[in-house]
């Protein structure tokens, strides 16, 4: 069964990159992408890779506030898991690095893993918030096509209710729990206490935004993460010679990443390089130089990330087979399996 599901996942994945891939490839012409690729000057990636790497301690940072009601653990403590989290998004489809990341956290330092998780979608939610921000910003002064219009307002309505949502049911945990007894009763007897329990657990990971300050230092620290992405972005287009704007970096951003938001292909390739290329070329961006950015962007921030993220787990003795097997193929079992 777990294999059945496990072969299931993967060819969702493989369908949608195979998906993707083909309209970018479609809308490319692959003679000049060839030529932008060699012609690029790659020297730039050694600082944009390094401003990345940066950019997620300022995510573990954010992680630690977020914590810091379940566990103390510090910004370098959570650094690799936090990087051992984005390395299984990479290598896995449906974002099952987040069950990954939790996982990880609840082996190594006994946190409930559907605390560690909810915890987790807090984030997401705050991503999705500045990325949103980062699209209404660059638009304003850049413009939006119809695509990016759409994708806007479709991801200001999602994460404004979902945040909305997280901010109401932290408000009040007794009110919050009520509702999930009552969703409960719908279930075999049989589950129905392990299922509140892990309800419950997931609940805790977002009392944090029960205080108001740490909301604005949760805002500050996702802004800060992708302001360096966005830069990142912009230090990777000096190797191509595209001569567009900070605001063009951040369109570019918030499009490729609210593409990507959604549980869908492994490291998001595909929806990535897609919308990559299509930003630049609606900001006048040839469609090869826009093609050959996209891949070469997209390898940048995927296999550095792969190796950092396999060296972490040896350097905290977890081999990648059980970290992925055990979070990965059965996420929803390994999360539910509390910590000793």
């Amino acid at each position: 069964m777990t294999n059945l599901i496990t072969s299931r996942r993967l060819w969702l994945g493989l369908g949608g990159t195979g998906l993707f891939l083909g309209l970018f490839f479609w809308r490319t012409d692959l003679g000049g992408l060839g030529d932008a690729l060699s012609q690029a000057n790659y020297w730039w990636v050694v600082p944009a890779v390094a401003v990345w790497f940066v950019s997620a301690a300022f995510r573990s940072l954010r992680w630690h506030y977020l914590l810091r009601r379940l566990a103390n653990l510090s910004t370098r403590t959570l650094y690799p898991i936090v990087i051992i989290g984005y390395m299984a998004n990479n290598l896995l489809p449906l974002r099952t690095g987040e069950f990954v990341r939790a996982y990880v956290l609840g082996e190594r330092h006994g946190v409930s893993k559907m605390s560690g998780l909810g915890t987790i979608a807090v984030e997401r939610v705050f991503d999705g918030v500045v990325l949103v921000g980062f699209l209404v910003v660059a638009g304003a002064i850049l413009g939006l096509n119809e695509e990016l219009a759409v994708l806007a307002i479709g991801m200001s309505v999602v994460f404004a209710l979902l945040l909305a949502l997280f901010v109401y049911v932290a408000s009040s945990p007794e009110r919050a729990r009520r509702w999930t007894e009552w969703a409960m009763r719908l279930l075999p007897g049989a589950v129905r206490q392990r299922a509140q329990t892990l309800a419950d657990s997931f609940l805790d990971g977002l009392q944090s935004l029960q205080s108001p300050s740490l909301v604005v230092l949760m805002l500050g620290t996702s802004l800060a993460a992708w302001l360096l992405e966005a830069f990142m972005y912009y230090l990777v287009g000096r190797s191509f010679s595209i001569d567009e704007g900070f605001a063009s970096y951040m369109m570019v951003a918030a499009a490729a990443n609210l593409a990507i938001t959604l549980p869908s292909t492994s490291g998001g390739i595909g929806p990535f390089e897609l919308l990559t290329k299509e930003t630049l070329t609606f900001l006048g961006v040839g469609s090869a130089a826009a093609g050959a950015y996209a891949i070469a962007l997209h390898g940048f921030v995927l296999l550095p990330v792969i190796a950092a993220g396999i060296a972490f787990l040896w350097a905290i003795n977890l081999s990648l087979g059980r970290t992925l097997g055990g979070a990965g193929s059965e996420p929803l079992t390994a999360v539910a399996e509390q910590p000793e």
